[in-house]
């Protein structure tokens, strides 16, 4: 969560530019990558995020996930409401689990929110017990570990009701992930359930004339979507329909962890793909669709890392929301929320070891340079520059976590454009300008010699977010970046990076 509190860049930029002396301005409790929950003694992260747009507001529904335990019982689901997807305000636990060992709700899986016409708010989500099918919980009715639950709000989403007689129930414990949507031209509500047929990975369709239908009027409908390209399982389905293509995304559980997305030209056509089928890449894992008005957003959660200040995502960790811009195509592409640009627009300056302000940089990509800038701020920042590949080797880009403001160094960790290997990549355990260490996240990418790219990104205290062209988006989450120098740099790459600017 953002911390609040004066940023120094050094005393030389406090002396010597009238912008830096203003850079201590107050963000108003701005968070763009916000967490659950705020609780000193305890971690509390975000896992899948069930997106609910009514009345102008966001309702960033999502698992609540408290780290180190190791109960039975765990995941409620809690809500944050924004208008802005920079202040959110933390409204607690919508549903929570049941501390019952036999109860099908002992834990609590990812779902759906709709309001009906009569003004009732109807929660759709998984019920999930480890414990189903062993010996001693024969007896309790737990036919397999997950089924489809039901839940509702009468006064506004304050408080919500289970209805305890609602049990959808598939024929393999996996059966999860409701995503309901009402069908206008059919006048039906349908259901999309994460589920497999005979060991084929589906997307389950069921449906029903009411909201308030019982659990046994649901009626399977068919298999909507099979797995086209793997046997993994297709996490968290949503279904959105967006200037006459209708687009299912899911995230993939399975090797490459990332949001996934089909689309159609009609509504009972064949399911089609583009090349880039995915929204960002593994920093951005369980995403949702959802639509606010005339815009689409994407929301996801960046995971924490399994090695805590390194190592490869784990689960659970912070919001992330893109804004999607359709092509003429139909193809959906991750930009910044416009919000950002509009709210984080005060130009901050950074100053390189001679004093100097540094908004170019002309590498020639004949030996590793780079060019620190001092220690990066504490409020959230925004980036926008211009980047020219000259060639096609090598790598260049930012690199963060250095511990003093040193030039023709790596930090910790870096946002590469590797030219070698067309892609954007994230390293987050950097030893050497020779050893990077595993990638953490990357997206294939392919860069034209001398075109010039426009790249924007936003960094809130462990997590950044890449955006390049409008056309592709890498999230990544690098510990050490927030307090520590940071530095433009290439690795053997000729490029150019120029109209570097920097706001809060």
């Amino acid at each position: 969560m953002k911390k609040s509190g004066v940023f120094a860049i050094s005393a030389v930029m406090l002396l010597a530019s009238c912008t830096a002396a203003s850079a201590t301005i107050d963000q108003k409790g701005a968070n763009v990558f916000p967490s659950s929950a705020i609780e000193d003694s305890i971690s509390i992260t975000m896992g899948d995020v069930m997106p609910f747009y009514d009345d102008g507001v966001m309702n960033i529904y999502h698992l609540r996930n408290v780290s180190g335990s190791n109960s039975l019982f765990y995941h409620p689901i809690a809500r944050l409401t924004t208008s802005d997807y920079i202040h959110y305000d933390n409204k607690g636990i919508a549903l929570n689990y049941e501390e019952k060992i036999s109860s099908i709700d002992a834990a609590l899986g990812t779902g759906s929110f709709i309001k009906a016409p009569d003004g009732t708010y109807h929660c759709f989500y998984t019920g999930h017990n480890d414990k189903a099918g062993d010996s001693d919980l024969q007896g309790a009715g737990l036919i397999h570990k997950e089924a489809i639950r039901h839940a509702t709000s009468t006064d506004g989403q304050k408080t919500w009701t289970k209805d305890e007689e609602f049990l959808i129930w598939g024929y393999e414990d996996d059966f999860r992930d409701p995503y309901v949507y009402f069908d206008a031209q059919d006048n039906k509500y349908y259901m999309l359930v994460t589920s497999r047929d005979f060991g084929k990975a589906v997307i389950r369709r069921f449906y029903a004339t009411s909201l308030s239908a019982k659990s046994d009027e649901w009626e399977f409908v068919d298999n909507f979507f099979t797995n086209d390209e793997g046997d993994y399982n297709m996490e968290c389905p949503s279904f959105i329909e967006l200037n006459g293509y209708y687009y299912l995304a899911y995230s993939e559980q399975g090797d490459n962890r990332v949001t996934h997305y089909r689309y159609k030209t009609t509504k009972d056509g064949e399911w089609k793909k583009f090349d880039r089928d995915a929204i960002d890449a593994a920093g951005f894992y369980a995403g949702r669709l959802e639509k606010a008005g005339d815009k689409l957003f994407a929301f996801a959660w960046c995971a924490r890392l399994t090695g805590g200040n390194t190592g490869a995502f784990d689960w659970a960790g912070n919001l992330v929301t893109h804004e999607l811009k359709q092509k003429e195509n139909g193809e959906l592409c991750p930009v910044m929320p416009s919000t950002y640009k509009d709210y984080f627009n005060h130009p901050i300056e950074y100053l390189d070891g001679d004093g100097k302000k540094a908004t170019s940089f002309e590498f020639s990509g004949e030996k590793f340079q780079g060019t620190s800038l001092g220690k990066l701020s504490e409020n959230v920042t925004r980036v926008s520059m211009k980047v020219t590949p000259k060639g096609d080797e090598g790598d260049f880009g930012i690199s963060f976590g250095l511990n003093n403001q040193y030039n023709n160094r790596l930090g910790d960790g870096l946002i590469a454009f590797d030219l070698s290997n067309n892609r954007i990549v994230c390293h987050n355990n950097v030893s050497s300008i020779v050893r990077y260490g595993p990638e953490l996240t990357s997206v294939a990418y392919d860069f034209e010699q001398n075109k010039e790219y426009t790249v924007d990104a936003v960094i809130d205290d462990e997590i950044v977010s890449v955006y390049v062209n409008d056309e592709i988006a890498l999230t990544s989450r690098l510990i050490n970046m927030e307090g520590n120098s940071f530095a433009f740099y290439s690795n053997k790459a000729k490029a150019d990076i120029k109209e570097v600017l920097f706001y809060e």
